[in-house]
């Protein structure tokens, strides 16, 4: 009976001690300062940027922690960590890395920044005992480009900086081409076709260009161009404004053509046909007189000879 009674006096003081290891072993844990995905790297003028990202370190150990961070991700990226650092006991510390790049591509074209389009940072720490890896733990953030919106207007046919030369009474046809210069899709919210210099000048859309629908690279629409029978010979402008829904600013791209008026042209030739009639008929006008002359001389010679 004493045993028994020993034993379970015994059980009951070492149960605090176990329960106690079962709570938990005093460690080390790192963690992101925030919960954001992804992380934005705010693009400036320039298309450059710098993100400073904080991370904590708790040491709950009665020891400090000696921890060596590396990161990795996109090799274009320039990190600059902690490195190495050391954590006091039973305490908890922040630290930052800062990633710095550019926006742009060896291209020098802007770097994809659509939502399924991002890097990951992924920092690594490792708990040093000397020199030696005694643990390692890691932990990911996603990161993504700002978003850069941006259009330009191209026009087809082009030769040699001119649209297609249209003859009065005639018509032709042009594309009208928007290009998607951003990092992320846009959409255009308004549409303008005007022509500058030549008031006479009228359009008709054949494929249209649609506000509020989505661009990824491009979208083309195709206008005729109608020439008037009365348009004179004149260097137009068509000109195509449109404005971005991403960012609100209105881009205009301008197409310079000739019209040719051919009628202009039969008309001068049918007025130096009439001066050279005009001409002709000066000159029998002109020998009138000279017959006359001759006619006189004639009946004054006769009427002398017969009085003789």
């Amino acid at each position: 009976m004493k045993k028994i009674i020993s034993s379970i006096l015994l059980l009951a003081i070492l149960s605090p001690v176990v329960s106690a290891q079962d709570v938990g072993v005093p460690d080390w844990e790192i963690g992101w300062d925030s919960d954001k995905e992804p992380m934005i790297m705010e693009l400036d003028s320039n298309y450059n940027f710098e993100l400073v990202i904080k991370f904590w370190v708790d040491n709950s150990r009665p020891v400090p922690a000696d921890l060596d961070f590396e990161i990795e991700t996109n090799d274009l990226f320039i990190v600059d960590d902690p490195g190495k650092v050391s954590v006091s006991a039973n305490s908890n510390e922040t630290f930052e890395l800062m990633i710095s790049g550019s926006g742009l591509n060896s291209n020098g074209e802007l770097i994809d920044a659509r939502q399924s389009h991002y890097d990951i940072v992924t920092l690594k720490a490792t708990l040093l005992f000397g020199d030696q890896s005694i643990g390692e733990k890691e932990i990911e953030k996603q990161v993504q480009f700002s978003s850069v919106f941006g259009f330009e207007i191209e026009f087809e046919p082009v030769v040699n900086g001119k649209g297609p030369e249209i003859k009065s009474g005639t018509h032709e046809e042009v594309t009208i081409r928007v290009l998607n210069i951003g990092n992320v899709d846009d959409a255009l919210t308004k549409i303008g076709l005007s022509f500058k210099g030549c008031p006479q000048m009228n359009f008709e859309q054949i494929t249209a260009l649609n506000t509020g629908e989505a661009i990824s690279v491009s979208k083309a629409g195709t206008v005729k161009l109608l020439a008037p029978s009365s348009h004179p010979d004149k260097t137009c402008k068509f000109i195509v404004t449109i404005t971005s829904e991403g960012n609100g600013i209105s881009y205009e791209g301008e197409l310079e053509f000739n019209v040719d008026a051919p009628d202009v042209l039969v008309k001068e030739e049918d007025e130096g046909n009439d001066s050279t009639d005009s001409s002709d008929f000066e000159v029998k006008e002109n020998s009138l007189p000279a017959i006359s002359a001759f006619i006189c001389i004639l009946t004054v010679m006769f009427a002398a000879t017969i009085r003789r």
